[in-house]
């Protein structure tokens, strides 16, 4: 038996499209950096996921070199 979930998150690429739609409306979000977050404890030889979620979080480095915000890409 294994251990894992099956996802009740579905995105098309309507439903991808209009969030994306929703950073760019703002500045913090149409110029932040995208960052794919992987799960941990991941059989390395997953290669297909599925989006869980997709959310803008402040970025805690500080400093010119650094982006403010990021877009998070979760994926399961």
């Amino acid at each position: 038996m294994s251990n894992y979930s099956i996802s009740v998150h579905r995105y098309t690429v309507n439903k991808m499209m209009q969030v994306l739609q929703r950073f760019t409306e703002s500045e913090e979000g149409a110029e932040a950096t995208v960052q794919m977050v992987l799960p941990e404890g991941r059989n390395p030889l997953q290669k297909e996921f599925n989006i869980k979620e997709i959310k803008l979080v402040e970025n805690k480095l500080i400093g010119p070199a650094y982006d403010k915000y990021r877009l998070m890409i979760l994926v399961e």
